[in-house]
């Protein structure tokens, strides 16, 4: 770099290598799992307890099963993703390598469930949380989420 200039390099260490490569394997997992409850022999019967457990549920709204039209989704993830990298490159050092690895949980949990939305038309739920169905790509950007919030108001 140039003397005189404002970039900032981004040092990226053992702990955001290790917080990539978690936020990397559950999005495997994610997708894994995805196919195998949309293989034939999985016949959607529940797996697990009342509260929790393993259950197949094609989700064609957003969160809480909003009914919005993809035509909106698609675009509004996009947008707000690109708004995520923008307030992470403005981010303080300080907060730095937390907000890397929340944004990564956000992009790969929102790239799974825009990928299902594209090649199905809906998400791919299949775990059973109280008296809702989620999956780990929602749990990735709600984690992302609230990482943010609170390292915003820890630091603040």
């Amino acid at each position: 770099m140039q003397k005189g200039t404002h970039a900032r390099a981004v040092r990226l260490n053992v702990k955001t290598w290790g917080g990539f490569g978690a936020v990397a394997l559950l999005g495997i997992v994610d997708r894994a799992l995805k196919m195998l409850v949309e293989q034939p022999r999985f016949d959607n019967s529940p797996i697990g307890w009342r509260y929790f457990g393993f259950e197949q549920f094609h989700n064609p709204g957003i969160a809480f099963g909003l009914p919005i039209p993809l035509w909106i989704v698609l675009p509004a993830t996009a947008v707000l993703l690109c708004g995520l990298f923008v307030w992470i490159r403005h981010s303080s050092s300080s907060h730095r390598t937390t907000h890397l690895i929340a944004g990564a949980a956000i992009l790969v949990g929102a790239l799974s469930n825009a990928l299902d939305r594209l090649t199905y038309g809906y998400t791919i739920d299949y775990i059973r949380l109280i008296n809702g169905i989620i999956n780990i790509a929602d749990i990735l950007v709600i984690a992302g989420l609230a990482t943010f919030i609170f390292s915003k108001k820890h630091h603040s």
